[in-house]
């Protein structure tokens, strides 16, 4: 009996080395918690959860150079001409290429 619970805990312990616990181990993982902790959702849908108030993540990857999102998300002045995306210079470069690369993969 004590073999078996011997190696139940050495495939836990393998699969856990070996899978991520969470989507945040991921390459998405940081972008999705950034998404999250900096209320993008509150305004930009993400697979159908989320705001309504400007356009889904989905309809900015469709619309948007990777360029164009950088230049959205660093925004000093606080306002990109009538719409209301504040500005992110206060993430590291890390995040927000973390944030491009997760909006507007590199094809």
């Amino acid at each position: 009996m004590d073999r078996i619970w011997l190696i139940i805990a050495v495939i836990l312990l393998t699969a856990m080395t070996v899978l991520p616990a969470s989507s945040e181990e991921t390459d998405e993982g940081p972008a999705r918690k950034l998404i999250n902790s900096q209320g993008c959702k509150a305004c930009h849908a993400l697979e159908g959860d989320g705001g309504t108030v400007a356009d889904s993540f989905e309809e900015i990857r469709a619309n948007f150079s990777r360029a164009e999102i950088r230049l959205k998300l660093v925004n000093r002045s606080g306002k990109h001409g009538n719409s209301s995306i504040p500005d992110f210079s206060h993430l590291s470069q890390e995040e927000l290429e973390a944030l491009v690369n997760f909006i507007q993969p590199e094809s």
